[in-house]
């Protein structure tokens, strides 16, 4: 054994130590173990994205953060009410009187009542005069809409369950039955569709007006079926304004839709049909994000691609967060902007790489990507044209188009007013029932 090495019963010493530790330890591990058991199963493990909460600090207690607005139900306005109270003390039997308010509850119902048929008896009178036979005429004032069957209130809640409720024809027919108990034909439910679009012609050809004359115009196109065939849908549209029509998709299209005399600024994606357009243009950044997401889950292992769509993230965020305050300042970030975007796409609009098409894309539209810096009433993506197409697609889904030409006109009209009165938050049976019942040239 050399010097300074441990003897023998040194490390048996420490060998004894180690067991003891052992034991220990294992006797510490049964006792926790028989403590679990009787608790049973430990909680399920939180998914990753679920942020832990904080935990409060000693003696201080933990304050629910206020929130900006309430979000609490109102309780609506009462149309009558039912007092409730006791009459005899239960223990007792005496009688009881009088009282303080508890609390209230609140219940709302509805009222299911037939159809009222209303029998318009017209009588002749003669003049003793002149001998002029005189009948009396049925305008609005009786509830009468035209030459039409139905009164305005049923055309009304047919538009309505039509546009808002997205109902086809058999589904409306099978309502009336069941909770007004009237029967109508299909044909009846679609001349109601028809009386409606044909009144609402005059106030949609001015929408068109109106958004024509707007600083800023949204434009997009989707897919709509007739007959069986696959067509487009175009649609323009403001802040306050919604404008479909059914038409092909192509240049002329867009140009006879904007007319001559617009000259405010185009909102779009980068479809071709939009490109020979003379005016100021702002393309949607939320469509080029998209696409530069879908080229980064295609090459998940191209560290350059990454750094490259985190560029462009980062740069449309600093611009939008930041675009100045003067005219001058916006016009000098815009003209930074651009040179950061060419710097970072020109290299690769001829290079093998996978975001060539992209960069190719950005190269020949960079113009337009920035508009929004120096117009600060242009928004920077084409989301709201997205927003307002959303109910007319699924109705397209629900229905499975129109079946005629006169039949898509229709319902591009109905479409337009009812888009356009839900950006005016307005009510869309009221808005119908007085169209029926307005004057008409």
């Amino acid at each position: 054994m050399g010097q300074g090495e441990p003897s023998r019963a040194d490390l048996y010493r420490v060998i004894a130590q180690l067991r003891a530790e052992v034991a220990r330890l294992v006797a510490r591990v049964e006792e926790l173990e028989a403590e679990l058991a009787g608790r049973g199963p430990p909680p399920p493990r939180p998914p990753a994205w679920v942020r832990p909460s904080k935990p409060a600090r000693p003696g201080e207690r933990q304050v629910r953060k206020k929130r900006a607005a309430n979000f609490a139900r109102r309780r609506a306005v009462a149309d009558r009410q039912v007092e409730h109270a006791v009459a005899t003390c239960p223990d007792c039997g005496c009688g009881l009187r009088g009282g303080t308010i508890k609390r209230r509850r609140e219940v709302i119902d509805v009222e299911l009542r037939p159809a009222v048929v209303t029998e318009h008896v017209l009588l002749e009178r003669v003049c003793p005069v002149c001998d002029r036979a005189c009948v009396p005429a049925l305008g609005p004032a009786d509830g009468v809409v035209g030459r039409h069957r139905f009164g305005p209130n049923l055309l009304a809640l047919i538009g309505t369950w039509r546009e808002v409720g997205r109902l086809p024809a058999r589904a409306i027919q099978a309502f009336l039955g069941i909770c007004h108990r009237v029967h109508v034909s299909l044909g009846a439910v679609e001349g109601a569709l028809h009386a409606l679009a044909a009144r609402g012609a005059a106030a949609v050809a001015t929408l068109r007006e109106q958004i024509r004359a707007a600083p800023v115009v949204h434009a997009d196109e989707t897919t709509w079926r007739q007959d069986g065939r696959n067509g487009y849908v175009w649609q323009l549209s403001t802040p306050t304004a919604c404008y479909f029509e059914r038409g092909p998709r192509t240049t002329e299209q867009i140009d006879r839709l904007l007319g001559r005399e617009f000259a405010g600024v185009l909102v779009s994606d980068f479809y071709a049909a939009y490109h020979h357009f003379p005016g100021e243009k702002q393309r949607c950044w939320a469509h080029l994000l998209r696409d530069v997401r879908e080229v980064l889950a295609a090459h998940p292992a191209d560290a350059a691609l990454r750094r490259w769509g985190r560029y462009l993230h980062r740069l449309f965020r600093a611009t939008r967060d930041h675009p100045g305050t003067t005219p001058a300042e916006r016009r000098r970030i815009r003209q930074r902007a651009e040179a950061s975007l060419t710097r970072a796409c020109q290299p690769w609009t001829q290079a093998s790489v996978p975001q060539r098409t992209l960069c190719q894309r950005i190269m020949a539209h960079r113009h337009e990507l920035f508009t929004f810096v120096v117009r600060p009433e242009v928004p920077p993506t084409n989301n709201a044209a997205e927003r307002a197409f959303c109910p007319l697609v699924i109705a397209r889904k629900v229905w499975g188009g129109t079946r005629s030409e006169q039949g898509s006109t229709d319902a591009m009209r109905r479409a337009s007013l009812v888009a356009t009165w839900r950006l005016r938050a307005l009510n869309p049976f009221d808005q119908f029932r007085t169209l029926l019942l307005s004057p008409q040239l």
